[in-house]
């Protein structure tokens, strides 16, 4: 499949199912590439919520966008743990001590603004 459909594909992806999908492709055989890895999956988390949201927006529809998101990658996570595919049940186990939302919320201002909602 070209680099051109396989992108197609990921676009019209659930985020839970981009991320899997995410994970099978990657190569992971080294902590370099397992952090790599992690930035990936949070930057597409991060595009997704920031695609959703619009400035005519109230405070709990964000929230709602912000938990959907994190409900989403739970999805994920829970999704790797089952898999068959041995590489995603470590991958699951790692992605769920260090949570989307954790990362996210461990900025001080992104932490402040999400308490607010």
């Amino acid at each position: 499949m070209s680099r051109c459909w396989a992108q197609l594909i990921l676009n019209t992806m659930f985020l839970d199912e981009k991320l899997i999908e995410i994970c099978k492709n990657t190569d992971v055989d080294t902590p370099e590439k397992i952090q790599e890895l992690n930035r990936v999956i949070c930057r597409e988390c991060e595009l997704y919520y920031k695609s959703k949201i619009n400035l005519q927006m109230g405070r709990l529809e964000v929230k709602a966008i912000l938990d959907r998101t994190f409900n989403l990658y739970d999805s994920f996570v829970k999704m790797a743990l089952k898999s068959n595919d041995y590489k995603l049940q470590i991958l699951g186990e790692m992605f769920q001590k260090y949570t989307f939302k954790s990362q996210l919320l461990e900025n001080k201002e992104m932490a402040r603004i999400y308490a607010l909602l």
